[in-house]
């Protein structure tokens, strides 16, 4: 039986992006349901638009989430000489020839097609040049590309996700593989790569299909036995257009800036176009291999619901312990409430914990504890207007200095005493006291809010 053998190669010119995400993690979770490997390739060959930045972005993200890679990773760019041995190869077969068509020839190829109303296709001039005039011309030292030599018929294979795919060769031209520079294109090092990898299960984004038929070929012409495929569908906005940033946050680094949590977030990606048996949408690292096969992947594309994300995090938040949540959330405590002190803000934070659904919503709910509340003059007027209310902070405040210690306790058992010898309940003035004290009228209990404000803020 073969040692199955998995990669996430993503190419380092941006931030490691939520479809990238998913890529990774079901190749991390083959492997480990598998007992197999999972490689991490960077494809860096694009010099220009490839950067330092992007590739620590893209581990530092995979190490944030937790998807642990077994060998790598490996740079492209430091893999030329591989490459160049297969290109060779395929010079001896003749599967390949060099193209000395300009970029100006090729325009006028391009617009010859717009005119005439249909797709672009290299036309093959240069195929059919002469081993004499191909020696003469490199001999001179014009530029050249290499091109595949697309075979006539077509490319089928069993899709691990999307099932029986059938691709004619018609569809293509001869496609480069090897830049004028010598840099080798996408379609040209990955399958090297994966071949020299021992890459079994290629899993990715469908949007790669149409490098799949063209991979094929390549492996077909080296003589070489292609991996397994399988096609991942889409991510989608609500819109039901491509995930993008109009539709909200897409790379790991602004999931982590919001205050989501790394845990959170592998969990929704794994409900994102699983097949799941039940209602269970809550799973550890160990459930969702355990869970985890090829066959649950849906077919179809799956909409990013950012809610849904919000609550499952918030669901992960609430399971923290007050020291953990302390811990996460500390570059989203403002300064200003640190200075209250630890403990001070660990009962903050137990207070405010069950409506945290970001790390990010902590400056928020804790606003009050640091900042003069603002009021409505509409709100404000009301409140002063009804005489039960007035009448009420005029005895607790005069009262106020009696109640020790300031406790919750003895603060719920001074409140509940004037309310009784005036006669009316809790709900008269308990939310118009907490309005008047945070300037809102959601916040935590109220007897505990007034012993956190402190009688000093209360008063005034």
């Amino acid at each position: 039986m073969e040692k199955i053998r998995v990669r996430f190669a993503p190419s380092p010119t941006g931030l490691l992006h939520i479809g990238g995400v998913r890529t990774a993690f079901i190749n991390f979770l083959f492997a480990r349901k598998n007992n197999g490997k999972f490689i991490l390739r960077i494809e860096d060959t694009d010099v220009k638009r490839s950067t330092k930045e992007a590739v620590d972005a893209i581990l530092d993200g995979l190490k944030w989430l937790g998807i642990e890679w077994d060998e790598g990773p490996f740079f492209q760019s430091e893999r030329f000489d591989i490459y160049n041995k297969y290109l060779q190869k395929l010079i001896d077969k003749d599967m390949v020839y060099p193209c000395f068509c300009t970029k100006e020839e090729i325009e006028r190829e391009r617009e010859e097609a717009k005119k005439k109303g249909i797709p672009y296709k290299y036309s093959g001039k240069c195929r059919n040049l002469s081993k004499e005039e191909r020696e003469e011309r490199i001999r001179k030292g014009d530029k050249y590309v290499w091109r595949f030599k697309v075979p006539e018929g077509g490319v089928r294979f069993e899709d691990l996700i999307k099932g029986d795919m059938h691709f004619m060769n018609s569809v293509l031209d001869d496609f480069i593989i090897v830049r004028s520079d010598g840099i080798p294109v996408y379609n040209f090092s990955c399958v090297v790569d994966d071949f020299e990898m021992g890459i079994t299960h290629v899993v990715r984004g469908e949007d790669h299909l149409s490098n799949t038929h063209k991979q094929i070929l390549i492996y077909e012409a080296l003589g070489i036995k292609p991996p397994k495929f399988g096609h991942l569908p889409l991510i989608l906005g609500k819109d039901r257009e491509k995930l993008s940033k109009r539709h909200g946050s897409v790379s790991v680094e602004e999931f982590k800036k919001e205050g989501f949590l790394p845990e959170a977030i592998i969990n929704y990606i794994f409900l994102l176009g699983f097949s799941l048996k039940g209602d269970k949408e809550i799973f550890s690292l160990l459930e969702m291999i355990d869970e985890f096969s090829i066959d649950k992947v849906s077919r179809t594309p799956s909409v990013f619901d950012y809610e849904k994300l919000r609550w499952i995090n918030g669901y992960y938040i609430r399971h923290l312990s007050i020291e953990e949540l302390m811990k996460r959330g500390k570059e989203f405590i403002p300064d200003r409430l640190m200075e209250k002190g630890v403990e001070f803000v660990k009962r903050v934070l137990k207070e405010i914990q069950g409506n945290i659904k970001v790390l990010n919503d902590i400056p928020y709910l804790v606003e009050y504890f640091i900042n003069e509340p603002t009021y409505e003059d509409s709100k404000i007027k009301e409140i002063i207007e009804d005489e039960r209310v007035s009448s009420f902070l005029k005895k607790f405040l005069s009262s106020i200095n009696t109640i020790e210690p300031f406790e919750a306790i003895n603060i719920e058992k001074k409140i509940r005493e004037i309310l009784e010898e005036m006669g009316i309940k809790l709900k008269v003035i308990a939310q118009p006291l907490r309005y008047l004290l945070t300037g809102r009228f959601a916040s935590p209990p109220l007897f505990t809010l007034i012993e956190l404000l402190g009688r000093e803020t209360v008063k005034e």
